[in-house]
């Protein structure tokens, strides 16, 4: 009688996933019974590799989404490609289904060029969780505010000279750079060329066929090999630079033991502590392989901020320049706006912001105007899906053409014109306009946390 109970339990649990499991495979069965989303047409074995640009594939995909839709499919050797080219796809897809489409493509050229311990690349799953709740300790909407007086003092070198790098530097690390000549905010644009290069699906073959990364690089035609292999160097300077240079001293450095000290020189002038300190603050109670886990987590998590930190403020502030030089009549409104608040004797400061509502306009407009990853990261669906009647295959890689969002004439008129008043209404910004940081800054769980608009 004691073993018939766990036995029923048993044969009925057993029955239950069989069930679940035919249910599962027969839902996957007829999801393949669909047809794919449009596209072009693809020639034998090489699909559409012939079809991707070279040069702006964005707005490529954009005049292809006039022809076959929101969503277009693409097969490169084999390897299935999604567009999704309108916000509804992507909030449908990427946000509200995001346990399937939060993984990333896996890309030979991530890990050829050294960028494979980038977070953002990263595969889902334990690893990159770890990361992602590192990286959010110190760097969410709760938080970003007090980095309001580095952010000030960066803007004051960029005034004498552009320094762009010396912010995010200074925010992960602690690290005060000269205003010139400065090696670690040299590597980290050189390495950044690869991410602006070679990180799009389609851009180099070998993402689609990776027998191609055994080819020698002498071989005719195997030029990309000897580029990446610099862009690895870059990349590898790019994490390791900045950490030997931190502002940590250690009193007794024996992995085995938690007996460790920190140092920190900023706080002794100020309250701010850098965003690498306070994570080596929180693991210091471990030791052994434990310590040196989290250590090198650590290290790619502060990499990542002072990556991405440089680069998005680079492309940012060269698409207001452009813009200011282009549209002069919209420098000289903000200008005006500008003097009134603020005046001529001080920089604005963040508590302004509320009284400068073209000037938050401007901002927003340079973000739709120019986004800084007009085609985000690409996503990997994990398992076969449908949406709108349409079959999206396992192992898809899945691109947000943010550059394609952002200019959507039925959300924003004119787009390729820069007009901030769009995101204005009676003077003040008009929540009826959606943000562009809704796209610029990506989707789903893979979204960055602190967004500046």
């Amino acid at each position: 009688m004691s073993l018939a109970i766990p036995l029923v339990l048993f044969f009925a649990t057993l029955v239950i996933v069989t069930i679940w499991r035919k249910s599962d495979k027969s839902k996957a069965s007829a999801y393949r019974e669909l047809p794919l989303p449009p596209g072009p047409k693809p020639l034998p074995f090489i699909g559409n590799a012939l079809d991707v640009p070279v040069t702006l594939p964005w707005r490529t995909y954009a005049q292809w989404a006039k022809r076959y839709g929101d969503i277009v499919h693409l097969r490169i050797f084999g390897q299935p490609v999604i567009i999704l080219n309108t916000i509804g796809p992507v909030l449908d897809l990427l946000d509200k289904r995001s346990s399937n489409y939060s993984d990333r493509f896996l890309s030979e050229i991530v890990a050829l060029s050294g960028w494979d311990w980038n977070f953002v690349m990263i595969r889902y799953g334990p690893y990159w969780r770890r990361h992602r709740r590192a990286f959010n300790q110190y760097l969410n909407q709760a938080v970003v505010g007090t980095y309001d007086p580095q952010q000030y003092q960066a803007a004051r070198m960029m005034l004498r000279r552009f320094v762009f790098g010396a912010n995010a530097l200074r925010v992960a690390y602690g690290i005060e750079v000269p205003e010139k000549d400065d090696e670690r905010i040299a590597a980290v644009e050189r390495a950044l060329v690869a991410t602006n290069e070679g990180f799009t699906p389609g851009a180099f073959w070998v993402d689609m066929l990776p027998i191609l990364k055994y080819v020698p690089s002498w071989v005719p035609g195997a030029g990309w090999k000897r580029k990446v292999d610099n862009w690895k160097i870059d990349a590898i300077a790019t994490k390791e630079m900045p950490w030997q240079g931190l502002n940590v001293s250690w009193d007794i450095i024996y992995y085995g033991t938690s007996s460790l000290t920190f140092n920190i020189f900023a706080q002794r002038e100020t309250s701010f502590s850098p965003i690498a300190i306070r994570l080596l603050e929180r693991i210091s109670h471990l030791d052994g392989e434990a310590y040196r886990e989290e250590e090198d987590i650590i290290k790619n998590v502060v990499g990542l901020v002072y990556a991405a930190g440089a680069e998005t403020t680079v492309s940012s502030v060269h698409s207001f320049f452009l813009a200011m030089t282009i549209y002069q009549e919209v420098q000289k409104r903000a200008q005006e706006q500008l003097m009134q608040v603020v005046g001529p004797n001080r920089l604005p400061e963040f508590s302004d912001r509320p009284r400068l509502p073209y000037i938050d306009a401007l901002c927003k407009e340079c973000l739709r105007w120019q986004p800084v990853v007009p085609l985000g990261v690409a996503h990997r669906s994990m398992v076969d899906d449908e949406y709108n009647g349409f079959f999206i295959p396992a192992g898809s890689a899945v691109m947000q053409n943010t550059w394609a969002i952002l200019h959507d004439p039925e959300e924003y008129p004119e787009p390729e014109e820069f007009k901030p008043e769009r995101f204005l209404k009676n003077g003040q910004l008009n929540p009826a306009i959606r943000d562009p940081a809704v796209a610029a800054f990506g989707a789903g769980r893979r979204s960055v946390y602190a967004t500046p608009c």
